[in-house]
């Protein structure tokens, strides 16, 4: 596809009040001082395609400003573009216009904000069907790649010119063709068991690193251990092993010493248990004897005070039983003095008869005299009938209220009496109760010692006591702290032969930790290598790349891995203008670099559009290129002047 701007009209955009540019589709020269327009120019044609200027902002004021920077109001901001496409003409138009509204009751419009519209070939088009047809003939990713000399190195990403390069080198070599090119990548392509080179590469630094850590650490632990160490001692652990068996057989001596001792306290110890004995029972005795004494006095005094209880529960029924009676007797009272005066207002009622009973409900006339004559005889049989009724029903319940009222004053009757007779059970309780704890105040306290039985068993301990007396206690509290001196020596010589075993160990475990470390920089030694021959397969895999890459430019060279310090690969994507790196050249080679790159998309998407180059007076000749080429010139010219080459 071939894309050349045939015609560039511009009108209140970013200052230029009204311009056109015919290009008839050829290269064009465009000559003017700073801030005369040149780059408006570029910014009109993108935003006229894809909202942003030349710099790829989609936040760039479009808007005419007057002499405070403010913008100017109720203007049109318009960009028209005649594209010859493939030989067909194809009109693009785009306007950005304030909106002002005019709200009730108010004088003054009021700014409420800004609205776009789109023309495609003079027929008006919503926003979505402008974008979708400009992506159509061309999306804006591939457009900014091939109209903009910087734009590849200046906006993208180094993952995506990486990305792109690929693409468009068309290489297939993958990496199982590359593993089995060689045979020094037969042990790799063994350990990769299905994993990727990347993943691989992972996996083998990751126990790199796992291993170097817990190699740091063992260095730590054996300074730790080492600092444990006694360097320098005189002592004989042989004399220690002797003096701790001499220690051993005094010992032996004093335990036979005082088992004869233990023998011999063991006599006195029968005697001893039997005066322990004859003490207990002297207490037991005692004990048993007062509870006897108190139960006898307790036993009489619990029966009264639980006959007590049981009486003024009792009462408290007999009471609370009256209490409900009365009120029964009450309300039933009540209740016949209502059927008093339903008697009496029944006596007083009398048959009054309704003149709308006597009219025909049909016709509305008045029954004939006989007719009425017969409905007041029903009248009054059916009242006297309910007279009759309502007296029987209120003697009945009378009757019945009476029977209630009699049953209740007989139970009272019977209830005050039982009353009665409780409370003077009660009166007879108390007054024994009372008795009893005169009684019990003039004997006083119970003495168990005048009882014989407990004077005599006072007597078998007095005796036990006096032999006891007169045995001699052997005395082992000599020997007992030579035995104890000797326990403490021997406790020392062990702290001091401990000592030698730990110091044994630690030495073993030095000697474990060393071999731990040496084998864990033999396992790294094996990754490195591992390492290596990733970095080799690497190697061989960026030189077939980049050849394939660099083989469709001209001017520019990629490097597409970094070799740092330690020989180690890290992927990149550096653009080489005659073998200086891009950021390092001069805006011209720059600019020439993004041509020659330009000219390779171009011919690999098979598209090319019109290319803007600003500060094209730094460039002296430009290689051929078959697209359309509009420069921006920096001159001393005060308007823009404008050359179709």
């Amino acid at each position: 596809m071939e894309i050349k701007l045939f015609n560039l009209k511009m009108k209140n955009f970013k200052g230029i009040k009204e311009l056109e540019i015919a290009f008839d589709g050829k290269n064009t020269d465009i000559y003017g001082k700073n801030a005369t327009g040149k780059t408006t120019v570029f910014d009109a044609f993108k935003w006229l395609f894809f909202d942003k200027d030349s710099n790829d902002r989609k936040d760039f004021n479009i808007k005419t400003l007057d002499k405070d920077n403010n913008p100017i109001h109720h203007l049109e901001h318009e960009v028209e573009a005649t594209l010859i496409i493939d030989g067909q003409d194809m009109i693009f138009r785009k306007m950005l216009q304030e909106k002002w509204v005019k709200k009730r009751g108010q004088e003054q419009q009021e700014f409420s904000g800004h609205e776009t519209s789109y023309w495609i070939d003079e027929v008006p088009v919503k926003k979505k069907d402008y974008e979708e047809k400009i992506n159509n003939i061309i999306p804006e990713s591939l457009f900014k790649l091939i109209t903009d000399p910087l734009f590849f190195n200046n906006q993208m990403s180094w993952k995506e010119r990486r990305e792109l390069l690929v693409n468009i080198s068309g290489t297939t070599i993958t990496d199982e063709d590359i593993l089995n090119s060689n045979e020094q990548f037969e042990i790799l392509k063994n350990n990769l068991d299905g994993r990727t080179i990347e993943d691989y590469n992972k996996v083998v630094a990751s126990k790199i690193k796992d291993l170097n850590k817990e190699k740091e650490k063992i260095p730590i632990r054996i300074d730790e251990l080492t600092n444990t160490l006694i360097t320098e001692h005189d002592i004989n652990y042989e004399e220690l092993e002797k003096e701790k068996a001499n220690c051993k057989v005094e010992i032996q001596k004093i335990d036979a010493e005082m088992t004869d001792i233990q023998t011999r306290a063991k006599e006195n110890m029968k005697k001893a248990d039997q005066l322990a004995a004859a003490k207990n029972e002297l207490n037991t005795l005692k004990l048993k004897l007062e509870t006897e004494h108190s139960k006898q006095q307790s036993e009489a005094t619990i029966k009264l005070e639980s006959e007590k209880a049981i009486l003024e529960s009792r009462k408290r029924n007999f009471v609370a039983e009256l209490e409900e009676r009365k009120q029964k007797v009450e309300n039933a009272e009540s209740s016949k003095q209502e059927l008093y005066k339903k008697w009496d207002e029944l006596l007083n009622t009398k048959l009054e008869f309704d003149p709308n009973s006597f009219i025909c409900p049909t016709c509305k006339r008045e029954y004939p005299t006989e007719k009425k004559e017969e409905l007041k005889s029903t009248f009054i049989s059916n009242f006297n009938e309910h007279k009759g009724s309502e007296k029987q029903r209120i003697n009945k319940e009378g009757q019945a209220l009476n029977s209630v009222i009699e049953e209740n004053r007989n139970k009272i009757e019977e209830l005050q009496e039982m009353i009665q007779k409780t409370e003077k059970e009660l009166l007879d309780i108390n007054t024994k109760l009372e008795e009893n704890a005169k009684e019990q105040s003039s004997i006083g306290p119970f003495d168990v010692t005048k009882l014989p039985q407990y004077q005599e068993k006072v007597k078998q301990v007095e005796e036990l006591q006096t032999a006891i007396s007169k045995i001699v206690q052997s005395d082992t509290t000599e020997i007992s702290d030579k035995k104890a001196k000797l326990v403490d020596q021997i406790n020392e010589i062990d702290k001091k032969l401990n000592e030698r075993d730990t110091q044994e160990k630690t030495k073993a475990r030095i000697e474990e930790l060393e071999a731990e470390e040496e084998s864990i920089s033999q396992k790294v030694q094996e990754l490195e290598a591992q390492q290596y021959q990733i970095e080799e397969f690497t190697k061989t895999k960026v030189e077939l790349l980049e050849n394939a890459i660099n083989s469709n430019f001209e001017i520019v060279r990629f490097r597409l891995f970094d070799t740092q310090i330690n020989g180690g690969l890290v992927e990149c994507c550096d653009t080489l203008v005659n073998g200086v790196p891009y950021a390092d050249v001069n805006n011209a080679h720059k600019i020439l670099a993004g041509l020659d790159i330009i000219k390779t998309l171009s011919r690999f998407y098979n598209t090319s559009a019109p290319i803007f180059i600003d500060n094209r007076e730094s460039i002296n000749s430009l290689h051929t290129i078959s697209a359309q080429i509009i420069s921006l010139i920096v001159t001393e010219d005060q308007k823009l002047r404008i050359e179709v080459v």
